[in-house]
């Protein structure tokens, strides 16, 4: 009799729900994905959140007694042994137990950890850091979450607070991040950070095929607008990829002096236009770091949008074979 693994990747934008093999594969190559309720109170995103995996769940006719657990991947900050998502204001979760609900109403064991976590387990479990001792993982989306893993295993840090990569300041004079600190790197890399500066260069009043695709309207203007631009060889969208490189390679930069890794992972949306950046990247990246870094050290995730679902499932996987 075959048996499975319940899978969720949290998310601000949207929730998505799988069911894998044991082997580590989502059945028939199926992903349910559902819109988040932000901002529509702590029961309301709850119950939206578990209908993901009810609807996988009736999807497959699956028996619960042929699933083995349930993996899930989270937004920070969280309290991983305690399956408590500690503030969400998107989700108007504070304290939330997600693990412990999850566990009521599904009757199954459940864990939980960081996205980012998760990402980085992923890419070193089956991703391109594969057999790989210390893989790091970020992705340059909306934000630019991160994770690591050290001598094999997920490296949380003393308060599960470790490598929030899009934290780290690149300049310190620069602008105040919602976190506190000032001149974050998500603040200039982030798929979020672009949109921005996008929007000030066109009322700015400068030119390029990216604002005439839009319309010159700032709500239609986003990285598809760029990177089409950028294709057909729009200075300005270059220019702004190259910056983009710029700034992710200040942030490498950092992250290989601190940790040295056997591979950095970068995943998320923004990588697609990678072509654009990536020589910027590589030329900042060994300007600044004390060791020179190979092309080959740099690598992007081919698991991208299911990269979270494949690390919950060696999370659950793993953590029921331990039996902790």
């Amino acid at each position: 009799m075959s048996k499975y693994y319940l899978i969720m990747d949290i998310g601000g934008t949207k929730t998505t729900g799988a069911l894998f093999t044991e082997d580590g594969k989502p059945v028939d190559d199926y992903v349910y994905v559902v819109k988040s309720q932000t901002y529509k109170g702590e029961e309301a995103v709850y119950q939206n959140t578990r209908s993901a995996l009810d609807h996988v769940i009736e999807h497959f006719q699956v028996n619960m007694d042929d699933v083995l657990g349930i993996g899930v991947g989270g937004p920070g900050p969280l309290d991983v042994k305690r399956g408590v998502i500690i503030y969400s204001p998107m989700m108007g979760w504070r304290n939330f137990p997600v693990v412990d609900r999850l566990r009521q109403d599904f009757g199954k064991p459940v864990i939980m950890d960081n996205d980012g976590n998760l990402g980085a387990l992923a890419e070193q479990r089956c991703g391109e850091g594969k057999g790989l001792d210390n893989v790091l993982y970020m992705t340059v989306s909306t934000g630019c979450g991160g994770g690591a893993v050290l001598n094999g295993q997920i490296y949380h840090g003393r308060t599960d607070g470790a490598a929030e990569f899009g934290h780290m300041s690149i300049n310190p004079e620069g602008p105040q991040c919602p976190c506190g600190g000032r001149g974050c790197l998500e603040l200039y890399a982030s798929g979020t950070a672009m949109n921005r500066r996008m929007r000030a260069d066109m009322e700015a009043g400068k030119q390029s095929g990216a604002f005439a695709e839009a319309g010159y309207d700032p709500e239609k203007l986003d990285g598809g607008c760029l990177t089409r631009a950028a294709e057909a060889g729009d200075a300005y969208a270059l220019d702004f990829y190259r910056q983009e490189g710029y700034y992710l390679g200040c942030g490498l930069a950092n992250l290989f002096n601190l940790f040295d890794p056997d591979v950095f992972v970068l995943g998320g949306g923004v990588t697609k236009a990678k072509k654009f950046f990536h020589d910027e990247m590589m030329k900042q990246l060994n300007q600044r770091t004390v060791m020179h870094v190979t092309e080959d050290r740099i690598r992007y995730s081919v698991l991208n949008d299911r990269v979270v679902l494949y690390g919950a499932y060696y999370l659950i996987k793993e953590y029921l074979e331990k039996g902790k």
